[in-house]
């Protein structure tokens, strides 16, 4: 049975350990960050780093040190800027903050395992494009042409095949006629 944490049902603004379930990992990736105006758990409005996500229907995340020195590890760049398109991985960690001990939202320090596709053609990693996954784009390829391509090389191989089988139905047709 899945339970329901009591501060989902307030729809707080910002991302907490709430919505993960304990043990889960949610693997997002970071859309942009940025200092930002936000009012905190005591009403009270404040600035600091908030980082939005790519994903839709995730809630951008009050960014602390702790965090964002993690997403420094795994982006390979202290500059915000250099975040946007960044896999991180979230979790909930209970931490001891103003005598309790908490659930805190935190970012692992290094990349999230992610399924990797390797394009066949090009020897690069196989990416989101075009609203598609890059699952999607890479089973799609070896269903169709019986090898992971990125979007690029999959169209060019569809190409290929369609004027390939133009030409032989051209030659087809010509060599019924002569027979």
């Amino acid at each position: 049975m899945s339970k329901t944490h009591w501060k989902k049902l307030n729809n707080p603004d910002y991302l907490g350990a709430y919505a993960l379930t304990p043990g889960e990992d949610l693997v997002i990736t970071i859309k942009n960050a940025g200092e930002e105006k936000f009012t905190g758990n005591s009403g009270k409005v404040e600035t600091g780093l908030l980082v939005h996500f790519a994903e839709n229907g995730i809630k951008p995340m009050i960014c602390n040190t702790t965090n964002a020195k993690s997403i420094t590890k795994v982006a390979g760049s202290p500059y915000v800027e250099d975040w946007q398109g960044v896999k991180i991985a979230l979790y909930s960690a209970e931490v001891s903050a103003f005598g309790e001990t908490v659930d805190a939202l935190r970012v692992r320090p290094y990349p999230p395992k992610t399924d990797e596709y390797i394009c066949a053609e090009c020897g690069l990693i196989i990416e989101d494009k075009d609203g598609l996954t890059a699952r999607q784009i890479a089973e799609g390829a070896r269903a169709k042409h019986g090898k992971f391509l990125c979007l690029e090389h999959a169209k060019e191989a569809t190409a290929a095949k369609e004027a390939e089988a133009k030409k032989s139905d051209v030659l087809g047709g010509n060599e019924d006629e002569d027979n």
